[in-house]
């Protein structure tokens, strides 16, 4: 594997700070080597410093758009995190459905859903934990700004390694069918979440609503400050007043962020707008 010499690592960092606002540390130089790889073997026979130097010098966009897809990071998997499971079916739904029973609407965001499992738990949970809201308008927005990972997440389809990270086995079979050496979401499931492409840190869509429920899980922990606080302040333009937040169990927010922490710290990461 070729190393990446200094001049083109800056133009990676640049890059990827300029795109999706992740600053990529100085000495993490093998992670691009790694996650590039494929990449380079696919467009410069697996050199790596002439794959960055091609895509900086394209006069097109797609090759950087590969670049800065390749070097996201992915990690996701269903039902992360007990406490989040716990939070959403023993508080936070509960609550709406008490605010909203006149309305009997629902607006749910998963800002920032990778290749679908966290929408896609969501629907499950509710389709298991709460029949009375068939009845109900329930929306499920799913965002990225990767185009690879929308394109799985819509296709609902998974292998068997991501079917063993969290999907308990009565889901599994309740909501998915086997095909070949895949399993594939029943559309009872798929059919509850739309999925765009957002970039949180570029302009979002004029149209989006306010919503209920936004989820920013683990995505604030890469970026810096300015563009954190950024992402906050829109995204309590987009969230109702008594609606909810839901961080990572890793994060949180300062008194300044526009969001207050809800007084029921079992339920870990989540807070309202203040």
């Amino acid at each position: 594997m070729s190393e990446i010499h200094p001049e083109n690592y800056s133009h990676l960092r640049n890059l990827l700070c300029e795109r999706i606002a992740v600053h990529l540390p100085d000495d993490k130089a093998y992670l691009a080597e790694a996650r590039l790889h494929n990449l380079a073997r696919e467009h410069t026979h697996g050199d790596i410093n002439a794959l960055i130097e091609k895509a900086c010098n394209d006069t097109g966009d797609e090759l950087r758009c590969q670049l800065v897809e390749a070097m996201a990071i992915n990690e996701t998997y269903f039902f992360r995190d007990p406490i989040f499971n716990e939070s959403f079916i023993d508080h936070m739904i509960p609550n709406l459905m008490t605010l909203r029973r006149k309305e009997r609407s629902l607006k749910i965001w998963s800002a920032a859903c990778s290749t679908g499992q966290e929408p896609y738990s969501i629907a499950m949970l509710l389709e298991d934990r709460f029949p009375e809201l068939k009845d109900w308008d329930v929306q499920i927005i799913a965002s990225d700004f990767s185009r690879k990972s929308l394109a799985k997440a819509q296709s609902g389809r998974y292998g068997l390694t991501e079917m063993n990270r969290g999907l308990p086995a009565r889901f599994m079979a309740l909501y998915f069918e086997q095909i070949d050496l895949e399993w594939q979401l029943k559309p009872q499931i798929r059919d509850k979440v739309s999925f765009q492409t957002i970039n949180l840190v570029q302009q979002w869509p004029e149209d989006l609503p306010t919503f209920d429920i936004v989820l920013l899980r683990n995505v604030l922990l890469y970026f810096s400050i300015a563009d954190r606080n950024l992402v906050l302040s829109k995204m309590r333009h987009q969230s109702r007043h008594d609606g909810y937040l839901l961080l990572g169990a890793a994060e949180s927010l300062e008194k300044s962020s526009g969001f207050k922490p809800v007084s029921a710290s079992k339920y870990g990461s989540f807070y309202q707008p203040s």
